[in-house]
């Protein structure tokens, strides 16, 4: 299989492996026709056979409606992805592709159904924050739908994917706390599987500083306000003498400063929260809006027939 294509079973497979026509398959899925019970079995077994999915997105080009792009978040009500999302139905509608959005609280067997309930509806694409969901799965699906992947490394070459470049954006915010005159740093680090760069690039940076224990000064907590206060009051019960924190998110930075330790606090993603608080949250900017609009940007090259792409969107600091 070349890296440009992806694989797709159809009705007329069905139709060559069963050895009847089309028309035939059709009748044994609708259950209607004149056609012998044993035909029906060998066509329904052919069916199982291939795990053939009828083409909702098929039907619909034949009958004038748009295709469906399907979205999968582990957070919907965490801030950063609504942004995200704006930017994914802005441009879906431009293409006349209407989104369908499935959360799935980050967790592995969620992740999993979603997948699946991709497959079986027949979207034409889909763009996934998959945050615990292995390599494996995500091929799998790649291979039966158009799949881009946010915010990971993509699986294999049948898979698309946009991230933010994370090593530089959390380079520049803990060389921003050491040239504020931060000698002692720690991290709170989000319990996200598969996204480690933050967590690797706070501990090269420390390591080029002479950091001490770089490796002992990470607490991970949940990506969540109040896994920011339990966190930051854990590492300072271990490392007193911190008086910089990096945050995996603005969720856990915010969490960090309202459990008023008296630390220096850098947040990542800079949701709109940041800016309105008192004070405000110096944080790593990542335009989620241009986030969004280029995974559908890349999943329509994908459509157009296109090999899968690889982009990486800049970060920039954002003082406050």
């Amino acid at each position: 299989m070349d890296s440009g294509s992806f694989v797709r079973v159809t009705i007329d497979d069905v139709a060559r492996a069963a050895g009847v026509s089309r028309q035939t398959v059709s009748r044994a899925m609708n259950g209607k026709g004149d056609i012998s019970a044993a035909t029906r079995r060998k066509v329904l077994a052919t069916i199982e056979e291939l795990d053939y999915r009828p083409s909702a997105f098929a039907r619909g080009m034949r009958t004038q409606r748009a295709g469906t792009l399907a979205l999968v978040l582990p957070d919907i009500a965490n801030p950063f992805f609504p942004a995200v999302a704006r930017g994914v139905f802005d441009a879906a509608a431009a293409r006349g592709l209407a989104v369908v959005v499935h959360n799935t609280d980050a967790d592995a067997a969620a992740e999993a159904e979603a997948t699946r309930a991709i497959v079986d509806a027949g979207a034409a694409g889909a763009i996934g924050f998959f945050e615990a969901l292995d390599d494996a799965s995500l091929s799998a699906l790649g291979r039966r739908v158009p799949l881009v992947v946010a915010d990971r490394p993509s699986p294999d070459d049948q898979v698309a994917s946009v991230r933010s470049d994370f090593p530089a954006g959390t380079r520049a915010a803990v060389e921003h706390l050491f040239a504020a005159g931060h000698a002692r740093l720690g991290m709170l680090d989000g319990a996200v599987q598969n996204k480690p760069e933050r967590r690797r690039t706070f501990l090269e940076v420390l390591t080029e500083h002479g950091h001490p224990d770089p490796a002992g000064h990470v607490v991970t907590a949940p990506p969540t306000v109040a896994g920011g206060t339990a966190g930051v009051r854990d590492l300072r019960a271990r490392h007193p003498e911190i008086t910089g924190v990096f945050a995996f998110n603005d969720l856990l930075a915010i969490g960090a400063l309202r459990a008023g330790e008296g630390v220096a606090v850098v947040g990542y993603d800079d949701i709109m929260m940041a800016a309105l608080l008192d004070p405000p949250l110096t944080t790593v900017h990542t335009d989620k809006y241009e986030l969004g609009r280029t995974l559908v940007e890349v999943l329509g090259r994908r459509l157009d027939g296109h090999p899968p792409e690889h982009r990486v969107l800049a970060p920039r600091l954002t003082v406050r």
